[in-house]
């Protein structure tokens, strides 16, 4: 009976979110909606049938759990914590996932109500944004469609993004979202807060006061968080023979896994690559592999588009363009660091490749709108 109690109420929810986009959107971006809705929904459901392990540890340690306080922990233990209550209310692994994917499903429809409101008639197929058709990459979906980390983060993302893009304010409620993301990775966490306060320390119309401010709160946020994060990556310190050891930890767990990256022999570039654009046609060897080769040949082809269009036109770099290339672009650089699995690369993606579509996008937008 919870199940289905919990799973209508998930089905309004997504119902309610839906319509309220399908109202007040134009008949082009109503087939967009449409789409999003297969391609998301189909994708999760893809994810449950292929019993993701992260999704099955996170579920089992939640129900062995003696207690919701012995379950917490930091990154993949918080994970667990988080879950605990609704696995021990009987919640199946099935409607979590419902759950999980409803949750990534909203943050995917802010993306799209900001991008509907600024298009181009010249820049869309069959009167959808271009840049819009990217969002519905199946690989997305299907890494926001499970029981995991990463949606979450996603969606914390997103919210403060969308929440922060025009004007700096703080509420309880972002406080909460800040301390969720950085219990579920530290890292990500770390590298986000940099993004915000250098985009508000080098914004003119912020106020010296406000700066002051901020300049304290980052002190006083990087004192608590650098013990978090160095107990989460398990760093005793930052010499050259502890980071050195680390290293090479990681390239070992690496090298046991069926698509892993030799650390040793690749350097900063290769994986900035690896990260972005592989695997490609010439590395794939599994069937997930060859479609995701798929949409990282039309992902490459958008960058090399994207940079010859903007190289040849005036750009204009509105404040959230900014901010979106900040966060997307501090993660993608951190990741680049020690990503190291095919499999994990295009997992990551889904933390920054959404914020680079949306700031091209609106690239376009502001370049095209000063044409007409």
């Amino acid at each position: 009976m919870i199940n289905f109690i919990t799973s209508f109420l998930i089905f309004i929810y997504i119902f309610f979110i839906s319509k309220a986009y399908y109202l007040k959107c134009n008949k082009d971006q109503k087939i967009v909606l449409f789409l999003l809705f297969l391609v998301h929904f189909t994708a999760a459901g893809i994810a449950y049938s292929d019993n993701i392990i992260d999704a099955n540890f996170f579920y089992e340690t939640a129900k062995t759990a003696n207690s919701w306080f012995s379950a917490f922990g930091l990154g993949s233990q918080f994970m667990a914590f988080l879950i605990y209550p609704l696995v021990k209310i009987g919640i199946s692994k099935f409607i979590l996932y419902f759950l999980f994917s409803a949750i990534s499903f909203q943050a995917f429809l802010w993306y799209f109500d900001e991008m509907s409101k600024h298009y181009i008639m010249g820049l869309t197929i069959y009167g959808i944004s271009f840049t819009q058709l990217f969002f519905l990459l199946p690989s997305l979906h299907y890494w926001s469609g499970f029981v995991g980390k990463d949606v979450l983060v996603f969606f914390f993302l997103t919210y403060l993004f969308f929440e922060n893009k025009m004007k700096f304010r703080f509420s309880l409620l972002h406080g909460i979202v800040l301390i969720l993301l950085l219990l579920l990775r530290p890292h990500i966490f770390v590298v986000t807060f940099g993004a915000f306060f250098i985009y508000y320390m080098t914004q003119h119309d912020v106020s010296k006061k406000i700066k002051a401010k901020l300049l304290l709160l980052t002190l006083i946020v990087l004192g608590f968080s650098m013990p978090i994060l160095m107990q989460f990556i398990n760093l005793d310190g930052f010499t050259f023979k502890v980071i050195s050891r680390k290293w090479n930890e990681i390239n070992a767990y690496a090298l046991g896994g069926g698509s892993g990256v030799d650390l040793m022999a690749s350097n900063y570039l290769e994986r900035i690559w690896l990260l972005l654009f592989r695997p490609l046609y010439y590395d794939a060897s599994t069937f997930y592999q060859y479609v995701i080769s798929v949409e990282n040949s039309l992902v490459l082809l958008l960058f090399l588009w994207g940079i010859i269009y903007l190289i040849k036109r005036k750009v204009v770099v509105s404040g959230e363009i900014k901010l979106a290339f900040l966060i997307g672009g501090s993660i993608f650089l951190m990741i680049a660091f020690y990503i190291y699995n095919l499999g994990l690369a295009s997992r990551m993606r889904l933390m920054f490749l959404p914020l680079f579509l949306y700031a091209l996008h609106q690239l376009i937008h502001f370049r095209e709108k000063e044409k007409i």
